[in-house]
């Protein structure tokens, strides 16, 4: 297997991109290890992208009814909160887009309920949510919902302080604009679809040298970790739990760049791995004895959790007459709606 097998499958045009004498990338192998290297830092970027968009969406679809309730307990007596509150819209991001005043968000949101069709899944906000991309939430963090423009959807500014609650100028303590928040979302949204489409992640016009550009990988990486904290600092503790800062540190490092650029020189030497799975793929398989015999079938408890199974005439491997209770079997369980989880493929042990 040579570097050039492996380079045209990844198309010139595209493989071209890495070429830069900046990173160093003035050979196949080169420019094969800034690839890797890229790679990684997708996978390292992919959780925090996750966290952001999980955090915006929720935050502001629980914010806006969160902002109704509580304007209902302003304007009604407590006696008629329940019925009021039963009355708000919980599907309020499907209803407010139409066609005609927005034709970008309406098609994404038919498109999401396509998707749900297809899968025979009901049409619930909590399923829609789901199905929305992160464009559809960062292209409502703008001006164009201000109160003061009279949209047909009013978000800010009475949604901004529960939202973003964090989102402050760091200099005067002041909340930031919603547009300029947007315009982090925005940036945050051009790393996502980059990474998506395979493309380099530290694109930086200004770069004079590799400093440059692994300080634009962390700036990147930074900006996400930020929004998180405008939104919930609590969630950036998911991060931490698997380590991804940590991560990400160890990539954003000339060493890293070019450790990775040592490792394409050995991939002629190294086997191609076409059963990765065999090796590791876990027994799914129970042992249990046998407590009842019938004609058609027979009963199993399995020594690993005490559960009662049932097995079929047709799953056991030998012929039913030739079993005994107490009978040790090997067998596969899988879950059934009667009262007893169905025994597959049974044999004796």
């Amino acid at each position: 297997m040579t570097i050039e097998a492996i380079t045209q499958s990844l198309s010139a045009s595209r493989f071209a991109t890495y070429q830069s004498p900046i990173l160093g990338g003035t050979s196949s192998e080169q420019c094969l290890g800034i690839y890797l290297w890229n790679k990684q830092l997708a996978s390292v970027f992919l959780p925090a992208l996750q966290v952001v968009e999980i955090s915006l969406r929720n935050a502001i679809y629980q914010s806006y009814i969160q902002y109704e309730e509580e304007r209902i307990e302003r304007k009604f007596a407590s006696h008629a909160w329940k019925e009021k509150k039963s009355q708000i819209d919980r599907s309020w991001f499907v209803t407010a887009f139409t066609q005609r005043n927005n034709p970008g968000a309406h098609k994404s949101i038919q498109t999401a309920i396509n998707q749900l069709d297809k899968e025979k899944k009901p049409h619930t906000p909590e399923n829609i949510i789901a199905k929305l991309t992160f464009g559809f939430w960062v292209s409502m963090v703008r001006n164009d919902f201000d109160i003061q423009k009279k949209s047909y959807l009013v978000l800010w500014p009475h949604l901004r302080g529960l939202v973003f609650p964090n989102a402050l100028n760091t200099q005067t303590g002041r909340p930031l604009s919603i547009n300029s928040i947007g315009n982090e979302l925005k940036e945050i949204n051009k790393i996502r679809n980059r990474l998506s489409h395979h493309e380099p992640l530290w694109r930086n016009q200004k770069a004079y040298q590799v400093e440059d550009i692994i300080n634009k990988v962390i700036e990147h990486y930074e900006r996400c970790l930020k929004v998180i904290y405008w939104i919930n600092p609590s969630n950036l503790k998911l991060l931490d739990i698997i380590e991804n800062n940590q991560k990400m540190a160890e990539l954003c490092s000339i060493h890293a760049l070019w450790k990775n650029k040592q490792l394409p020189g050995g991939i002629p030497s190294l086997p191609i791995n076409k059963e990765w799975g065999k090796s590791i793929i876990l027994d799914t398989s129970h042992i249990g004895e046998v407590i009842h015999i019938s004609d058609n079938h027979i009963l199993i408890k399995s020594k690993k959790d005490k559960v009662i199974f049932f097995g079929k005439k047709e799953e056991i491997h030998d012929e039913i007459g030739e079993y005994r209770e107490h009978d040790l079997v090997k067998y596969y369980p899988e879950p059934s709606i009667t009262r007893y989880p169905n025994a597959k493929k049974i044999i004796k042990v």
